[in-house]
């Protein structure tokens, strides 16, 4: 409920010159005015395409109790089907993730921005973390299927686009803090000043945050530390900039994967972690826990200047940076392999939007960007155990150099109204040059670093070098909408998406391989330059239909995916080796809802029915074929369903969601079926008013998996064609309780 004395301020001059009007005795009555509360979870206002926003409600109560992982806030959005190892988020790898039966890596099909920059892309299995507390966001959005060509930068948005807007710096001066602990000795500590307005349009905030979890299965923790810094200064009259900057630091053992059989029994294997000790037998050491981990340090700018040249015309400018060190250990059978990553990106975007009419805009743009040391790694290690399980230096399994993956790509993108039409059309071209690489031969050389291996002179081997190739595509867009009447818009939608192709298992295969390609005539280069972005045009058809605070956006899809890669098996050389060529249809239903019912209660929820199906066989061997010819992509649910309630009365507010995932498939042959599963989680919160020095206080709770379920959470497929018996299984997180207590100043 709200009390609303806005008019009552405004006549009070008024009321001064009346005689008697300002007596003690006058008595003004109360005019109360009483709303729905807006849904934290809703879909993204004057956008014609499938995006969904999560406003800072949204993230409080979705983000949990860590507050460090966005993807965990799109969990309430339709076709997302989203699994984290981990209660808390803290799990950096946000891979496990599929957005309409699509895999959503980052550093393949999903784009991720900051600000609109993609200044975070993760190289895959770490490399970059989650940079930004969720308590310095003021949203996140994810657009799925079609895109403006404005949005989408990335390294592929063939599953969609995911953009985090940071919380600027506040125009009054305040402190937050918030401390969170919880099961697993989770605890979380986050702080953040705002200087408030200064020197006549300067802001400044400055916040650190350290969270830390042991594992909840196994030996092993994670952490994270981070710090986030923001500035906005005025620039006149005209323009205006913005400049945000993050350091992190984060550290985590890895879970250990089941096998299928072993998912299959969740009581014997539900708690299977690595090895806690070292036991002198090289089979099993390869599974200590310290020897399958990572750990990455990172630093990361980005920059936003906005000019007015003119009352019609707006320059934008966004340039950013990010540099990422780190390194990840992998057990495997009786070696550790270890791989050192150091990654640097940089780039720009630059707009100049004209307004062009009063209800049409234009805007012509540009994005470029470098990336550095992306797979295949340009150092990778192999250690023997000894009879103590130390690790003893074996030799170099890739030593390589490569330039910087150069992406360039201008756009622009129209859009406008007229009576009760609205439309956009946009056109964005995509250039992505795949640098050679120059591979070295290790053998003799000592347990160095990278660059001091180079230094040493290696002889190059030149069946593993390459040289240059790039890729290109046309990516056009185009939305409408057309009101039918006061509360029902028709919407449509066309846009054609791209995904990045994995080259770093088409290297090992090569390196593994050599004398049985070079005897077919097949070059490392012909592989590369064979290389092709897959792409999607994908059709989109919807309603939305409004009846005071209750909104229904039903919308039906119809996607064409090209050119996907699978290991497919080449006779001219006897080897599986990853191929493009493939064919897949994605279509299905989606149901967006939300409905303020009073001023306490507000539902949030979504229904989704995916199919995501290959289009052909695929050859294994000389007379072998994985019969995968209209059978359901891996780890792609069919149905999936979505509710959060969210009840909020004076200082009280209390949101338990529940989630229903349908069947899904871990093998592309469809033969590891995982069993459906529903989980509820339960977040409640006790909010006070000014306490002395305190504006605010709130002690809130946290429960995850409130009934204790068991279930197979993340498959980790790697590609669509995943083989049966090749597929990794992780369980469920638990129930699990955090507290936490956050006060403003």
């Amino acid at each position: 409920m709200h009390r609303d004395r806005s008019l009552l301020l405004l006549l009070c001059p008024a009321l001064t010159l009346i005689p008697g009007a300002a007596s003690a005795e006058t008595q003004l009555p109360v005019i109360e005015v009483t709303a729905a509360p807006t849904p934290s979870v809703a879909p993204l206002a004057e956008q014609d395409y499938s995006a969904s926003h999560v406003d800072r409600n949204g993230l409080a109560t979705l983000g949990g109790a860590a507050q460090a992982n966005p993807y965990r806030a799109l969990d309430l959005m339709p076709s997302v089907n989203l699994s984290g190892l981990d209660a808390y988020g803290l799990s950096v790898d946000q891979n496990f993730m599929r957005v309409r039966g699509i895999s959503a890596y980052s550093y393949s099909n999903l784009a991720v921005t900051v600000n609109g920059t993609p200044s975070s892309v993760s190289a895959g299995r770490g490399g970059v973390g989650n940079l930004f507390d969720l308590e310095n966001l003021e949203g996140v959005t994810l657009w799925r299927g079609p895109q403006p060509a404005n949005v989408g930068f990335g390294l592929g948005n063939l599953a969609g686009s995911l953009n985090l807007n940071i919380l600027a710096p506040t125009a009054e001066p305040g402190v937050r803090t918030r401390v969170a602990v919880g099961g697993d000795d989770f605890h979380k500590l986050f702080a953040r000043l705002d200087t408030g307005t200064f020197n006549g349009g300067s802001r400044l905030f400055l916040s650190g945050s350290t969270a830390e979890s042991d594992q909840w299965r196994g030996p092993g923790d994670q952490s994270r530390d981070t710090v986030n810094a923001g500035f906005t200064q005025t620039l006149g009259e005209r323009g205006g900039l913005e400049l945000y900057a993050a350091h992190n630091r984060f550290h985590r053992d890895e879970y250990r994967p089941l096998t299928y059989a072993q998912s299959q029994d969740l009581g014997t294997y539900g708690d299977l972690g690595y090895n806690a000790e070292l036991t002198g037998v090289a089979t099993q050491d390869a599974n200590y826990y310290a020897y399958n981990t990572q750990h990455f340090e990172e630093d990361n700018l980005l920059a936003r200047l906005h000019w007015d040249l003119s009352e019609t015309l707006r320059l934008r400018f966004n340039p950013y940076w990010l540099s990422s060190e780190g390194q990840r250990r992998v057990g495997k059978t009786n070696t550790v392999t270890v791989v050192d990553i150091d990654q640097e990106q940089y780039g720009a975007t630059a707009e100049l939007v004209a307004q062009i009419a009063p209800d049409q805009s234009l805007t012509f743009g540009y994005w470029s960007h470098r990336v550095t040391s992306m797979p295949p790694p340009m150092s990778q290690k192999v250690y023997s155990l000894d009879k103590q399980g130390r690790l003893v230096f074996s030799k170099w399994g890739i030593l390589s150099d490569m330039g910087a993956r150069a992406y360039e790509s201008p756009y622009f993108q129209l859009q406008g109204e007229q009576g009760r039409w609205r439309y956009s059309l946009g056109l964005r071209y995509l250039s992505f040059r795949l640098p050679g690489i120059t591979s070295y031969d290790g053998t003799g050389l000592p347990d160095v670093s990278h660059d001091a291996a180079l230094d040493l002179n290696p002889a190059v081997k030149s069946s593993l070098s390459t040289e240059a190739t790039t890729l290109t595509a046309w990516l056009p867009t185009l939305s409408t909408r057309f009101a039918l009447t006061p509360s029902l818009d028709l919407k449509g939608a066309y846009g054609r998406t791209v995904g990045n192709p994995w080259m770093g298992p088409l290297y090992s295969v090569y390196m593994s391989n050599q004398k049985a390609f070079q005897k077919a005539g097949i070059t490392l280069q012909t592989l590369w330059d064979d290389l092709a972005l897959e792409t999607s045009d994908t059709v989109e058809l919807g309603l939305q239909w409004r009846r005071g605070d209750l909104m229904l956006t039903p919308t039906l899809f119809y996607s064409q995916l090209r050119d996907k890669q699978v290991t497919a098996y080449d006779p001219t050389v006897g080897v599986s080796y990853l191929q493009s060529g493939v064919e897949a249809t994605a279509y299905g239903a989606e149901l967006e809802a939300s409905w303020g019912i009073d001023a306490h209660w507000t539902l949030v929820g979504s229904l989704s029915w995916n199919i995501n199906r290959l289009n052909d066989d695929i050859r294994t061997a000389g007379s072998a074929v994985l019969e995968t010819d209209g059978n359901q992509v891996p780890d792609a649910p069919e149905w999936l369903a979505k509710l959060g309630v969210e009840y909020r009365a004076g200082n009280w507010s209390l949101t338990p969601i529940a989630r229903y995932v349908g069947r899904r498939y871990g093998d592309a042959a469809n033969q590891e079926s995982v069993d459906a599963y529903a989980t509820v989680d339960l977040s409640a919160a006790y909010r006070v008013g000014r306490v002395g020095a305190l504006q605010s206080l709130e002690v809130g709770l946290s429960l995850i998996n409130l009934f204790d379920a068991d279930y197979i959470g993340t498959i980790d497929v790697g590609q669509d064609d995943a083989r049966p018996g090749s597929i990794d299984y992780y369980p469920g997180t638990p129930r699990t309780l955090a507290l936490s207590l956050s006060a403003n100043f």
